[in-house]
């Protein structure tokens, strides 16, 4: 909670904890839910492969990249130009593949499906988890303390102690296959 709030906010925040209104609204996540059988058979059949997005089919490539465009983005990347006609054609062609499956991705109809925002469990019990309650406030800034001052700055309390068990206490070599001493060993596959 420290580091994701700035003093501003937290100012802020300290000055509604003890207000009887709601500081956070919890946001309600929409889900769909289809018919098994929709989903099996939707499932029965690939709508794609692997394959068709990595296509190298010279004929199913065409070349719209020029020679003049490639050193142009070759320049902005600041990487180097290439050395011999070969490796400008190979460059070409790898730029061909990638772009390939940039169509391929771009045509696929979203229609109906929400932008992810971010990476992370939307569930029920993780929103749960994840949600600022007055008590979870209250609780954070239980444990800090405002220095006097002129910028205010605030710090942990030395005289509240903190939770860590579960948390410090783990034996990071216990799961370990391999250890020598207070060191793991991994090995390299090399015999």
């Amino acid at each position: 909670m420290r580091y994701l709030l700035g003093p501003f906010v937290r100012t802020a925040l300290r000055s509604h904890v003890n207000r009887p209104r709601a500081l956070f609204v919890k946001r309600s996540i929409a889900s769909t839910t289809a018919q098994s059988d929709d989903i099996e058979a939707m499932l029965a059949e690939p709508s794609w492969s692997v394959k068709s997005l990595l296509n190298t089919d010279p004929q199913c490539l065409k070349s719209t990249i020029t020679q003049k465009q490639l050193h142009h983005l070759l320049r902005l990347s600041a990487l180097p130009l290439p050395k011999s006609q070969d490796e400008e054609a190979k460059m070409i062609k790898t730029l061909e593949s990638q772009l390939h499956f940039v169509r391929a991705i771009q045509s696929v109809d979203t229609t109906g499906v929400r932008p992810l925002q971010s990476i992370r469990d939307e569930t029920a019990e993780a929103e749960k988890e994840n949600e600022i309650t007055m008590e979870s406030l209250k609780d954070a800034f239980a444990k800090e303390e405002i220095v006097p001052g002129k910028t205010r700055r605030i710090k942990r309390r030395t005289d509240v102690q903190i939770d860590t068990k579960g948390v410090e206490d783990w034996d990071a070599l216990a799961q370990a296959p391999k250890k020598v001493g207070r060191y793991f060993v991994v090995d390299t596959g090399k015999d």
